[in-house]
């Protein structure tokens, strides 16, 4: 697969580094990877000597970034180092399957108007108290948007957003494009993601396969979270200046690819974000109380507020060893039980990512 690289952006986490390459050192070690690492000198060094013990993987490995670059930067500079014709983004504590990635870029070669293909995706928590344990749920919906114009896909994703689409298979030219047309309109993640999102639905269609396609990992108080969300804007007063921003982009794109004005546009972009606002930011009693607990295991000490919320976890059955789902990924008779199972071994060899 050398028409694939992966973008890995990489924080002060050597541990999940070393589990993410040993990952695609086993199961896919046919990709060319790009590590955007932007950690302290000392971890650069750890790092440095984590890739070096991955002699077969095709790495460019980039340190040049500082500790404290603002994160979308360091996204919209690496992807420029990418040669090949498509790209996809790995956090490190995640997994993108090779098996998923392989067969959207097989999917693309023949459907030139979808502008990003991914799949499936399921979370994970490990519990290392005692006995170590893997819990796991399928999340997000998975769902295509194929209408032909541009406003439909863009008010139906924004409606419904669960997941960026950052994590899917790209056409590396358009990917270059749009993160260079956010730099002009945003400079944070969180907007920068829903940013190239809505940028991606306006050119062309989504596709999600019914493939597992990714594995994503729930941690707490980890170093590498430092993205602030919509909440924190609205709390600081910084929400009407960032996204009139992104308001203005998204006319300005919609405008070119559909027959409405920029002011019909920028209406068509309010009313799907109060929708998005109100499914993701609901003001209501509940949300408060979540919001108070929040606010007060921040202000205890870092061990025991993650014990208490990972009691949490475990006792509201967010996830579990055993989920009836639909998708069954731990039944060996499954078709997504191989990939589903490669990460959970991946996972469980390296059980001393958790250990303080």
């Amino acid at each position: 697969m050398t028409m694939v690289t992966i973008i890995i952006p990489t924080f002060n986490r050597p541990r999940f580094l070393h589990r993410i390459l040993d990952y695609y050192n086993k199961y896919g070690n046919d990709f060319k990877i790009i590590l955007a690492d932007s950690s302290s000198d000392e971890n650069k060094k750890n790092n440095a000597e984590i890739i070096s013990s991955f002699s077969g993987l095709d790495i460019l490995y980039i340190n040049k970034y500082p500790s404290n670059i603002n994160p979308w930067h360091k996204f919209a500079d690496v992807i420029n180092y990418v040669k090949t014709k498509y790209s996809v983004f790995c956090a490190d504590d995640d997994f993108i399957i090779p098996k998923g990635i392989k067969e959207s870029v097989d999917f693309f070669e023949e459907n030139p108007d979808f502008t990003v293909v991914h799949g499936r995706y399921f979370s994970f928590y490990l519990k290392t108290k005692r006995k170590v344990e893997f819990y796991w749920k399928p999340i997000y919906p998975s769902q295509s948007i194929i209408f032909s114009d541009a406003k439909n896909r863009l008010v139906e994703y924004l409606s419904n957003y669960s997941i960026p689409t950052i994590y899917g298979v790209h056409r590396t030219d358009f990917f270059k494009m749009i993160f260079q047309e956010s730099l002009k309109f945003t400079n944070d993640v969180r907007f920068g993601e829903l940013l190239l999102s809505m940028l991606t639905l306006i050119y062309g269609k989504m596709k999600c396969l019914d493939i597992l396609y990714s594995g994503r990992e729930i941690i707490f108080n980890d170093s590498g979270a430092t993205f602030k969300n919509i909440n924190d804007f609205i709390k600081d007063g910084s929400y009407e200046e960032k996204y009139n921003r992104f308001r203005d982009c998204l006319a300005i794109h919609l405008s070119k690819n559909s027959q409405l004005g920029i002011e019909e546009s920028k209406k068509v972009i309010y009313n799907a974000m109060c929708i998005y606002l109100k499914k993701n930011y609901p003001n209501d009693y509940k949300h408060f109380l979540k919001a108070k607990m929040k606010s007060i295991l921040d202000y205890l000490p870092g061990g025991l507020s993650k014990k208490i919320k990972s009691f949490y976890l475990e006792k509201k059955l967010i996830f579990s060893k055993k989920t009836a789902n639909f998708l069954n990924l731990d039944n060996p008779s499954s078709k997504y039980y191989d990939d589903f199972n490669k990460i959970r071994d991946c996972v469980m060899s390296h059980t001393e990512v958790y250990e303080k």
